[in-house]
């Protein structure tokens, strides 16, 4: 009797059943991931303090770089940044169900939050906070209060590389590059900031932006090195599937903020490109020199603007509000400077 012909697999389904036949890691590779990760209690104290030095450093270096607007030093700043290793760690902990290991890294990571955000909110206690106010905060810290859906996707594949990078020896050199390409220390410094200058709303969306990162490298993380073999095989499914679920359910709650506060910067950024629009038609000799677009959930909106223009006769707040509202269909308050510029021009002799 001939066998049934065997089914072709999809792409996807050629490479997952490709891993799943592939035997673990030896034991020898998967001690190499446990030497890195996790620290003998005999040389605890040294790393730990090697660990809490380089936290501070790197936290204050991504503070003087957040208050000064400058990229070049947040990025030297996550390169120092050590967080990415008790993330890690706890991640393998979860993977191959050590209790112990798991405790003690999860430890490690959240006293460094802790001391991450105390450290910037102190820097900024003792005079970083003169450099800026809450009023004006600079684009760097401003852009870590805002998280949206795309954080988290940078967050979910960072994590996957950093599984990766860690189960595969061969390119262990690319973990610097992972700890890039996902801010860890940056949204705790502007978390620490926020909060020493009293901008609760922005000091909760940079712990949520730090959130949605921990959280996806997690998942990420887990997933990839169960998929790499890094289990031993006496490991049971179950034990890494638990951290999995939950890192999910995590990972569930904090997509719902997220969605919501990147519907709202597009509801947002569609109506400041209206107002441009609306202010061009009405007044085409003036130009914008700042704006700001909020619009609440009570089906109003707010607009402040700054204007430079030529005219003699500026144009007024109440007909762009007018213009707006019949455009939107809601409630639109506008609060409008005007600056006139003067041209002037004289020949003589």
């Amino acid at each position: 009797m001939t066998k049934p012909a065997r089914r072709a697999l999809s792409p996807v389904g050629t490479i997952l059943r490709g891993r799943s036949d592939r035997s673990p890691m030896s034991e020898e590779e998967r001690q190499a991931v446990i030497d890195d990760l996790f620290v003998d209690e005999d040389a605890r104290g040294p790393y730990l303090w090697r660990f809490y030095v380089l936290l501070v450093l790197s936290t204050l270096i991504a503070a003087l770089g957040l208050v000064a607007d400058s990229v070049a030093v947040i990025i030297g700043a996550m390169l120092l940044a050590p967080l990415m290793t008790p993330i890690l760690a706890v991640a393998a902990s979860l993977v191959i169900a050590d209790l112990k290991a798991l405790v003690t890294s999860a430890a490690i990571l959240v006293t460094g939050i802790v001391l991450a955000v105390g450290t910037a909110a102190g820097a900024t206690w003792l005079g970083l906070g003169n450099l800026t106010v809450a009023s004006a905060l600079p684009a760097e810290i401003v852009g870590r209060t805002e998280p949206s859906l795309l954080d988290l996707g940078v967050a979910v594949a960072a994590g996957v590389a950093a599984g990766y990078v860690l189960t595969h020896r061969r390119v262990l050199s690319s973990l610097p590059g992972v700890a890039i390409a996902v801010a860890l220390v940056p949204p705790l410094a502007t978390v620490g900031i926020t909060l020493e200058l009293g901008d609760a709303d922005a000091a909760g969306g940079a712990l949520l932006l730090f959130t949605t990162n921990l959280v996806a490298i997690l998942l990420s993380a887990i997933t990839m090195m169960r998929w790499a073999g890094f289990a031993p095989p006496d490991v049971s499914k179950r034990a890494t599937q638990v951290g999995i679920v939950v890192t999910l359910a995590l990972l569930a709650a904090i997509a719902v903020p997220l969605t919501v506060h990147t519907r709202d910067v597009a509801l947002e950024q569609n109506f400041s490109q209206l107002v441009g629009e609306t202010v061009a038609e009405l007044d085409p000799s003036s130009a914008i020199d700042q704006i700001s677009a909020d619009i609440a959930p009570n089906n109003r909106a707010t607009v402040d603007l700054v204007l430079t223009t030529t005219s003699a006769s500026p144009l007024p707040a109440w007909r762009l509000a007018e213009a707006l509202a019949t455009e939107t269909g809601r409630i639109v308050d506008v609060n409008l400077r005007v600056d006139v510029e003067r041209l002037d021009a004289a020949t003589a002799g």
